[in-house]
């Protein structure tokens, strides 16, 4: 399978939904009219992310089997540049300290993505809803062609709606995306459903509890190249993604989240000299658990 084709799904994921969940804080009474949800750190507020981080993948071609494991620590620091009054906000990024080792048949090997992540730093744009807007700092069609771990991958994001909510509220996020380059097109449709299940405190901080379930479907077609053979693409992804978010509701920001998303890719690539087709099959698990360091 091509890497550009792998990749291109694990970064649209990543910039389709960045969840959490983890922990359970002790229990306190929601306010009877409800919270609202917003991001407010103040500028200058620097926040400090340790984020464990574990991907499986199996992938098969020409009948040989593949196994990756990517696991490790990262830390990063999310720094405030800009807030506006709506709570959309400027922020940058730093990854200060990235310990992640990558194991290919059960062998570790070196990787340029690891260490291309050591010292980055990014600026990501936040609408007010919450959502990313915008990211400066890496090429995104770069990014597509990692198959590793991407520094996208660690950006924390959770629409939030524009009422207050209060216990059992639930709201929903649809998304709807193409992206056109020189290997082909790809469309992504993603629904997600956000519900509060609880209201608690943890580490000194009020949070709601948000559980998210959500469904993914990608499909990619186009033409690219494997080693000087040029191929034609028809591939379907589906994939599905569970978690929680704690968000700190006085200060405006998470204060830890767990990705688990599932990916199972299927399709077919044809070789242009030959006329040969091969089946493309690709299973790719990650979860992610991210935490607010307190100082």
């Amino acid at each position: 399978m091509s890497k550009s084709i792998l990749s291109t799904v694990a970064v649209l994921f990543a910039l389709i939904i960045i969840i959490g969940c983890g922990g359970t804080g002790q229990k306190i009474e929601m306010p009877a009219d409800g919270v609202k949800l917003s991001y407010a750190p103040a500028v200058g507020t620097t926040s400090t992310y340790r984020t464990m981080v574990q991907k499986y993948i199996q992938s098969s071609e020409q009948g040989v089997s593949l196994t990756r494991l990517v696991k490790g620590d990262v830390q990063f620091d999310i720094t405030v540049l800009e807030s506006g009054e709506g709570g959309e906000a400027k922020m940058e990024y730093k990854f200060t300290d990235v310990q992640v080792g990558v194991f290919s048949n059960n062998q570790l090997q070196s990787s340029e993505e690891v260490e291309s992540m050591r010292g980055l730093e990014l600026t990501v744009t936040l609408d007010t809803s919450g959502s990313i807007e915008d990211i400066e700092g890496v090429d995104l069609e770069e990014e597509f062609r990692k198959e590793e771990i991407s520094p996208v991958d660690f950006l924390l994001s959770f629409p939030v709606p524009k009422e207050k909510v209060t216990l059992d509220y639930s709201w929903e996020n649809v998304q709807d995306t193409t992206i056109e380059d020189e290997q082909g097109t790809v469309s992504q449709k993603v629904k997600v459903i956000y519900t509060v299940t609880d209201f608690v405190m943890l580490d000194g901080a009020r949070c709601i509890v948000g559980e998210m379930n959500g469904t993914v479907n990608i499909t990619q077609k186009g033409e690219t190249e494997q080693q000087g053979t040029p191929y034609e693409i028809d591939m379907t992804m589906n994939g599905d993604i569970k978690g929680k978010i704690y968000f700190d509701v006085d200060n405006g920001r998470i204060v830890r989240y767990e990705r688990n998303k599932m990916i199972d890719v299927k399709g077919t690539r044809v070789n242009m000299d030959t006329g040969e087709k091969e089946p493309i099959v690709y299973y790719n698990q990650e979860t992610l658990d991210s935490r607010l360091q307190q100082k």
